[in-house]
C-alpha cells in the first residue's frame, strides 16, 4: 500500500511569519510615534518625525507627508525609496508651491486632494493601467511608481494633513497595509490636534502674559504716580506733611547714627489771610509758590523742605547746628520780604515767623526716631507760636531751659 505524505505547510508558515513580523513592525511604529513629545516642538517637526518613524519600521519604499491649511496642501517632508529623508523645507519656505510640485508623482486629480476632500483613504493599485496617473521621472531611472496610497490624517471632521505612500510594485498595498496606515494616521491625527491645541494655548498664554506684563507696568506707573502725589504738595511741588514725617524720620536716624546735629525750622507766613481776603486765593497761591521757590533754593543735598499745609512750611537740616540754621532762617526772612505778585499788585511786603529747635546726635537715643521727630516738631511749633505772640516777623529758638527770640 502506498502512503501519501500530508501536504507541506511551509508556505503557510512563511506567510504567518511575515504577518507576525509585519504586526510587530506596525506595533513598533505606533509605540515610537506615541513616544514623541509634542510639547516644545513645532507641528512640522512632529510630522517629519512621524514620517521617519513610519519609513523606519514599515517597508513602504517612498512616502511623504503634507500639511493641510486653508484648503491647500503643503509638502513638509518626503523619503526616497532608500528611506533617506528629503524635502525638509519648512512649509513657510514652500507655501506658494502646491503639493504636486513636491511629490514623487503628479496627476490631474491628485489622490492626496481626493483623500483630503473625501476624508477617506485613496488607493491606486496600478498607475500604469490607465491615464489617471502619470509617474514623475525620478533621478533613479529604474525606480517607477505603480502603487499609490493617500491617507487623510484627521481629527473629528477636520483634515489636518495627508500621508502619501508610493511603491514600484503594482498592487503592493493589501488590506493589512491600509488598515495599519489608517491606524497610524488616526494616532497621528490625535497628536497633531493636541500639538495645535498646545500651540494655541501657548500663543494665548503669551498674549495673556504680554497683556498682564503691560498691565503690571501701567499699574506700577500709577502706583509710583500715586506715591508721588501722596508725598508731594500739588500747589508748591514741595514735599507734603506725610513726606515730612516719613523722610524726616529717616534723616533723623542717619544724623543719630553719625553723631550729627539735627535742626528743625517751622515757618509760618504772617497775616496770610489778609492776602487772600484782599487779592483773592489765586494771588495767595502765587505767593505760596514763590515762597516755596525761595525755600527750595536754600536746601542742601541732605536737607528737606516741605509744606505742612496752608501757609506753614518746615525745614529739616541734618548736620546743621542752631547757629547755622539761624543764618539760613535770616536769609529766608530777607528774601520773602518783597515778593512780586505781578499785575496791578506788584511787590508786596510779606513777613514770616520761624520757630527753631535742634538736637545733637551724641545726646540722642538710637531708638524711637518717630517719637523724637514728633517732639522736635512740637518744640519748633511752640517756638513759632511764641513768635506770633511776640508780634510776628521773628525767629525764635526753643530751649529746654527756656526760650529766647531774635526779632527782625
Amino acid at each position: 500500500m502506498t502512503v501519501t505524505p500530508p501536504p507541506s505547510n511551509t508556505a503557510n508558515n512563511v506567510d504567518l511569519q511575515d504577518r507576525i513580523i509585519n504586526l510587530i513592525d506596525a506595533l513598533s511604529s505606533l509605540r515610537a510615534l506615541t513616544a514623541v513629545h509634542i510639547q516644545g516642538i513645532t507641528e512640522e517637526t512632529l510630522l517629519k518625525q512621524a514620517l521617519c518613524i513610519l519609513a523606519e519600521h514599515i517597508d513602504l519604499e517612498t512616502c511623504s507627508i503634507s500639511i493641510h491649511e486653508e484648503g491647500q496642501l503643503y509638502c513638509i517632508a518626503g523619503t526616497q525609496h532608500n528611506k533617506e529623508l528629503v524635502c525638509t523645507h519648512s512649509k513657510s519656505a514652500i507655501r506658494s508651491q502646491r503639493l504636486i510640485n513636491s511629490m514623487p508623482f503628479t496627476c490631474s486629480e491628485h489622490l492626496a486632494y481626493i483623500a483630503c476632500q473625501t476624508k477617506q483613504l485613496q488607493y491606486c493599485q496600478n498607475c500604469e493601467a490607465g491615464n489617471s496617473f502619470n509617474p514623475l521621472a525620478r533621478a533613479d531611472k529604474e525606480a517607477t511608481v505603480r502603487s499609490i496610497i493617500s491617507v487623510p490624517v484627521c481629527f473629528g471632521d477636520d483634515v489636518l494633513s495627508v500621508l502619501n505612500i508610493a511603491h514600484p510594485t503594482a498592487g503592493y498595498f493589501d488590506i493589512w497595509h491600509q488598515q495599519m496606515l489608517m491606524l497610524f494616521c488616526n494616532v497621528l491625527g490625535q497628536m497633531q490636534h493636541n500639538q495645535r491645541l498646545l500651540r494655541t494655548l501657548d500663543s494665548k498664554v503669551r498674549r495673556r502674559t504680554r497683556k498682564l506684563e503691560q498691565a503690571l507696568k501701567e499699574s506700577n506707573k500709577l502706583k509710583k504716580r500715586f506715591e508721588t502725589l501722596s508725598t508731594v504738595d500739588e500747589l508748591t511741588q514741595l514735599g507734603n506733611r506725610r513726606y515730612f514725617f516719613s523722610a524726616g524720620k529717616t534723616a533723623l536716624a542717619h544724623a543719630i547714627q553719625h553723631n550729627l546735629p539735627f535742626s528743625v525750622l517751622l515757618i509760618d507766613v504772617d497775616h496770610f489771610k489778609k492776602i487772600n481776603d484782599q487779592w483773592g486765593h489765586a494771588v495767595g497761591d502765587e505767593a505760596l509758590r514763590q515762597i516755596a521757590t525761595i525755600l527750595r533754593k536754600e536746601i542742601g543735598s541732605s536737607d528737606l523742605v516741605a509744606r505742612l499745609g496752608g501757609e506753614e512750611f518746615v525745614f529739616i537740616l541734618p548736620g546743621t547746628s542752631l547757629d547755622k540754621a539761624d543764618i539760613l532762617a535770616a536769609r529766608v526772612q530777607k528774601d520773602t520780604r518783597r515778593l512780586d505778585l505781578g499785575g496791578t499788585i506788584g511787590q508786596v511786603e510779606i513777613t514770616i515767623s520761624i520757630g527753631m529747635t535742634a538736637r545733637n546726635g551724641r545726646g540722642c537715643n538710637s531708638s524711637g526716631h518717630e517719637a523724637l521727630l514728633d517732639q522736635l516738631y512740637t518744640e519748633a511749633d511752640e517756638a513759632m507760636y511764641q513768635c506770633k505772640r511776640n508780634g510776628r516777623n521773628q525767629r525764635q529758638f526753643f530751649h529746654t531751659m527756656g526760650q529766647y527770640s531774635i526779632k527782625e
